[in-house]
């Protein structure tokens, strides 16, 4: 018997010879299942393709929680901050920023947070969180009020050589109710006992390093040679990793200034950042010998002066920038 069939878009006719049967849109529905097939592999297809970039934007933040860690510094015409982060999460940060929007001076510590590339600090007042991208020796945060980029602090190198002095900044904030350093008794300093703190501000600490550095060399034998007022002076100098230690006065070791130093990225500047510390007071002691003739400090008043002076101030920070020749 013929066996026949009729093929359309939405029947399918077939006969075995005993009748007529219609397959009502089988192709219909095959096409739909098709079709819902192929929806699932494409949504399956953009879940993983989704899937993957996230992953491979969380991989590309992955080795940041290490690199950030160390010290850092920012050096511009408006910026001296020096930063160190360490790996439990804790921030130092010392200097000043005075571009548009920024915070001015900061002597600092706190916590900060790193999710991805998100870094949040813990100021005393709020939380801020800036965008962050780091490499080896190179980190950008990104903010509303621009990007501030940090290099990576050289925590070896070699400091020998020529300086002459760029610039430096001062910030000099005295105890709360503190007008004047005590002098010990029986000296005096312009006919009275007391220095009014507003005589050691940052204009006179400036240009008291700016002479002291003028023109100095870093020697090989730990020589620190340079003119001062005219005069050739020569002190004693050591550096460990990035603590430079150096001598105010020639020929004594009684005044040793204790300060952290490193170059910029390109190594033709040289930043010496020196918090405040006792043997500041030394810078003091030669001018009021002076103004008392015929009388020197004892290592008594000195201890005592050392001590009030470091009860006066509750910030002496000098940050300087020379200049390698």
């Amino acid at each position: 018997m013929m066996r026949w069939s009729i093929f359309c878009p939405k029947l399918l006719f077939f006969s075995n010879g005993g009748g007529i049967f219609a397959g009502y849109n089988i192709i219909q529905g095959n096409m739909k299942t098709l079709r819902m097939i192929g929806a699932a592999v494409v949504a399956a297809a953009f879940a993983f393709a989704m899937s993957s970039c996230e992953k491979d934007n969380k991989d590309e933040y992955k080795d940041y929680p290490q690199l950030i860690v160390g010290k850092w510094f920012n050096f511009t015409p408006d910026a001296s901050i020096f930063l160190n982060l360490s790996a439990d999460g804790i921030y130092n940060m010392i200097g000043y920023d005075n571009s548009e929007g920024s915070y001015g001076w900061r002597t600092l510590q706190g916590q900060y947070e790193l999710k991805d590339n998100i870094f949040t600090w813990s100021f005393p007042s709020e939380e801020v969180e800036v965008e962050i991208e780091v490499t080896a020796n190179k980190m950008i945060m990104r903010s509303s009020i621009g990007d501030k980029v940090h290099y990576r602090v050289k925590e070896s190198f070699d400091i020998k050589g020529n300086y002459s002095y760029l610039n430096a900044a001062a910030r000099v904030v005295p105890a709360e109710g503190k007008t004047a350093l005590q002098l010990p008794e029986g000296l005096l300093f312009n006919g009275e006992n007391t220095i009014p703190v507003e005589s050691l501000n940052g204009e006179r600490i400036i240009d008291a390093s700016k002479a002291f550095f003028a023109d100095a060399t870093f020697a090989e034998d730990g020589k620190l040679n340079h003119t001062m007022n005219g005069e050739a002076k020569v002190k004693n100098y050591t550096l460990n990793g990035n603590n430079l230690v150096f001598n105010l006065y020639e020929g004594s070791d009684v005044y040793k200034i204790n300060a952290t130093s490193f170059p910029d990225e390109d190594g033709d500047r040289l930043f010496i950042i020196m918090p405040k510390q006792a043997a500041w007071i030394g810078g003091f002691v030669s001018i009021i010998e002076e103004q008392n003739e015929g009388k020197k400090f004892s290592e008594a008043q000195i201890a005592e002066l050392e001590k009030e002076f470091m009860a006066t101030f509750e910030t002496f920070t000098v940050i300087l920038s020379l200049s390698k020749k």
